[in-house]
């Protein structure tokens, strides 16, 4: 296999692992929480739903 598609395939890998392991850890992924003592952020992804 070329090293470039050696490359791709680790990098999908490597995600698909990193959402398994969000999703057993944590109830919605489309929000994500910081906290820094005073300050929080916070991204949301929001999506609507087409009919």
């Amino acid at each position: 296999m070329p090293k470039k598609n050696t490359t791709i395939l680790s990098l999908a890998i490597v995600c698909f692992t990193l959402i398994v392991a969000l999703a057993l850890v944590r109830n919605d992924l489309c929000e994500v929480e910081y906290r820094n003592g005073t300050a929080l952020f916070k991204a949301v992804l929001a999506y609507e739903v087409r009919d």
